[in-house]
This record gives structure tokens, C-alpha cells and sequence, in this order.
């Protein structure tokens, strides 16, 4: 039976978006994932058919840890791969590609002087990454690609449905510009809860959101203190599991639990700013509703200090967005405020996209053009050609750069 070893160095949501690469895997032999040691307790849990290899990609080079994986690595060498996958474009998972031929290295690998390259797919990527404004390809099918023929992308996780157990409130992204500013956060619990029957209301994070927790806890109505519970800080990966595997709905920003939550069929209702794009990391699968907040200005880097005083979050403030939002959970159709898109996830060939329910998105043209060519090229879509010098650009930034037509004579070192 073949043997593929997929190396996953990124953090909790990445260890989620890499399902349906696994998934496809499997179809085809013995899957073996490398990924950090704080998340090896739960990918065991999510991909209960995987060999897990737990490496520490994030701590500090102790002794202890230069020992530890100092034995991971030896284990793996002991292995043959017919394949390798590295999802990561990083100098260390890079380098753990040395350990095997590579020629049965897809992805990101070393070349012969020992930089990176990427293969052409991902090349393309790097390149929609360049113009995120229109971005059309979703970061879990884009590693499900590296797959010849993967799985269907409505195949890989549930239907969303309620689970029952109540709402569930992510409180925090990891970084502050990607979470939700907890009074806007108390008042969408507050507005959730008046929409829906929900016999709980649950606060999740981590230990460092107790503080957090307790200053949303405060500004919620006093009639649902009752019923609301902070979990934060108390629950390992099994409880995690459980809990949102239980839940009626989730309300999040772009966040691990989110994709938890489109893993276990929870239904997400899930926030965007401006330094994320539900085009590129939304829940995966069908039915679950985004509200991409889209100032002028996005999308932008976390890195780079925000010179417009958060404006993504101020589009979220005032009447106007709470009526607005308490119309859509009621299923009724008025107009978005500035700024505000709403989209749903829907599936097809190539795999998730988002489509757009209310509120105006000037790139949507662009990023149907940009869809329909990964669609021809990666899914056996329709032959599609440009009907105006603008997609004529875009196909030239995507597909026909004069690099790629240059033979890169240090490969053949």
C-alpha cells in the first residue's frame, strides 16, 4: 500500500484546512502527518486513520526539544514515502524535506541550491495573494489540489444542522485586529439569541480570554447571565470537540474553532475583517454565512499597523448593523449597511466559494473570471477566454508570466 507523509507546520486552523488533502490521501494509502506537538493530541482525534508524528515547529530549541525531534526525525527517515506534502512555506519545513528524495516532494521543496520553490499551483497561488482584493480559491482546496483529483469538496464535511446544545461565542481571533471588539460581541449575542431558541449560551477560548469573557459576560442582558457559561480555559481538545459538536450555532471571527465547528456540521456564522478573507479561509462546506466587512481599504496585513483607526471594526457599530443583522438571522432581505457583505458558502467542482447574498462586492466580476480559470485548469471546467482587458490582465498575472516560460537553470545544478 502507498505511504504519504503530509507535513503540516502551521498552527490550529491550518491542521483543520488540511482535512480534505488527508481525506484524499486516504483514498489512496497510508497517510502519516508531521505536525506541531500541541496539536498531535488533536489531529489523533480528528483524523483517527492518520499516524501522527508530533515535532515541535514552535517552541524553543531546549535541549529537551532538540532531543524530541531529534527522534521524530529519525522515525520518519526510518519510513519510505512514495510522496511528501509540505503545505508550508517555511526555512524549517523546508529543511525537513532534505530527509527524503526530492523528487517525491510536492508542494513546497528544496531545490538543488537549497532554496525553496514552489510548484506551479502554488505558484499561482503566491500570485492571487498578490491581488487579494479578487482572491477565488480557498487556502483547504488549494492544498487539496496538490491531490490529483481529490475528493469532492461536499463530500468533506457535514451538512451544517443545530446540534441542540445552545450558541457558541468564539471570543477572540489570533490577532486583536481579527477579532470581534466585545461590546459589538455582547450586543450579536444578545441579537442571536432574540432570533433563535437557545437553551445555553457558551463562551470559548483560551485561558488568556478570561478576562475577556468576563466583560462580555457583564455587558450581556441579565436575563441570559442564567444561561451563559465561560468555558474558557477549560477545556482540552476532547471537550472542545464535544461542545461544539453540540451546538446550534457559532458565532466567530476567522478562527481554528470555526473551522472546528464546519469539521463537526455546527453551523457558523463567522465575522471578517479586513485583514482576512472568507475567499480564502471560510468555513469549508455548504450553508454556513459570513459577513465580510470590506472598507475601502482592505484587505490589509495584521503586520502592518492599521492607519484608518480600525475601520473595519467601526462598520460594525451603531443601529444600522445590529437591525441589519437581526433582519438576516430572522431571514429577512434589507439592504447592507456600508461596507457589509454578506455571503454564504456553497460548493463546485473546483471546491468552497462564497456567494454573495446582500451588500455590494466591486470585485465580484473579477473574482468569477478568476474562479471559472481555476476551474478550467485544475477541475476540468469550461475553456474560458477574456472578453475585456481587465480579465485579459488577470489571466496574464495568473497564468502566462514570462518566468514561466524560462528555464531555471540552478534546478539543474
Amino acid at each position: 500500500m502507498p505511504r504519504f507523509l503530509v507535513i503540516q507546520a502551521a498552527r490550529f486552523g491550518d491542521l483543520l484546512q488540511t482535512k480534505r488533502l488527508i481525506l484524499s490521501l486516504e483514498r489512496l494509502g497510508r497517510v502519516h502527518l508531521l505536525c506541531d506537538t500541541g496539536l498531535a493530541s488533536l489531529a489523533a482525534l480528528l483524523y483517527p486513520a492518520v499516524e501522527t508524528h508530533a515535532f515541535y515547529f514552535h517552541a524553543p530549541q531546549t535541549e529537551c526539544v532538540r532531543e524530541h525531534n531529534s527522534r521524530t526525525l529519525t522515525d520518519l527517515a526510518d519510513l519510505s514515502f512514495d510522496t511528501v506534502y509540505n503545505c508550508n512555506l517555511s526555512p524549517l519545513s523546508n529543511a525537513l524535506c532534505h530527509l527524503f528524495p526530492r523528487e517525491r516532494t510536492v508542494g513546497y521543496r528544496p531545490n538543488a541550491v537549497g532554496r525553496t520553490e514552489r510548484m506551479p499551483l502554488l505558484q499561482r497561488v503566491a500570485r492571487m495573494t498578490a491581488m487579494r482584493s479578487t482572491a477565488a480559491f480557498n487556502l483547504e482546496d488549494v492544498w487539496a489540489h496538490l491531490v490529483s483529483n481529490p475528493v469532492p469538496a461536499d463530500e468533506v464535511n457535514p451538512r451544517p444542522k443545530p446540534g441542540g446544545g445552545g450558541l457558541g461565542i468564539i471570543l477572540a481571533g489570533r490577532e486583536e485586529r481579527r477579532s470581534i471588539p466585545p461590546n459589538i460581541l455582547a450586543d450579536l449575542a444578545s441579537v442571536y439569541v432574540q432570533t433563535g431558541q437557545f437553551p445555553h449560551l457558551y463562551l470559548l477560548g483560551t485561558a488568556q480570554e478570561k478576562k475577556l469573557a468576563h466583560a462580555i459576560r457583564r455587558l450581556l442582558p441579565s436575563s441570559l447571565q442564567p444561561r451563559t457559561e465561560d468555558l474558557c480555559g477549560r477545556t482540552g481538545w476532547k471537550e472542545l470537540l464535544d461542545c461544539v459538536a453540540s451546538l446550534d450555532l457559532v458565532l466567530t471571527p476567522d478562527t481554528g474553532t470555526m473551522h472546528l465547528a464546519a469539521h463537526l456540521g455546527a453551523p457558523v456564522q463567522a465575522f471578517f475583517f479586513s485583514s482576512a478573507s472568507c475567499h480564502e479561509t471560510g468555513p469549508y462546506g455548504t450553508g454556513h454565512r459570513i459577513i465580510q466587512v470590506a472598507p475601502p481599504c482592505a484587505p490589509c496585513l495584521e503586520s502592518a499597523p492599521c492607519q484608518r483607526e480600525l475601520l473595519c471594526h467601526k462598520a460594525m457599530e451603531g443601529r444600522d448593523f445590529l437591525r441589519y443583522v437581526t433582519a438576516m438571522a430572522r431571514g429577512k432581505d434589507i439592504p447592507a449597511p456600508p461596507h457589509i457583505q454578506f455571503f454564504e458558502t456553497a460548493t463546485d467542482a473546483l471546491g468552497v466559494h462564497c456567494i454573495l447574498r446582500s451588500g455590494h462586492d466591486p470585485m465580484a466580476s473579477q473574482r468569477r473570471f478568476i474562479r471559472a480559470l481555476l476551474l478550467e485548469e485544475y477541475a476540468d471546467g469550461e475553456t474560458v477566454l477574456p472578453k475585456n482587458p481587465g480579465e485579459e490582465k488577470l489571466m496574464e498575472l495568473l497564468f502566462v508570466q514570462d518566468r514561466d516560460w524560462m528555464i531555471n537553470a540552478k534546478s539543474y545544478v
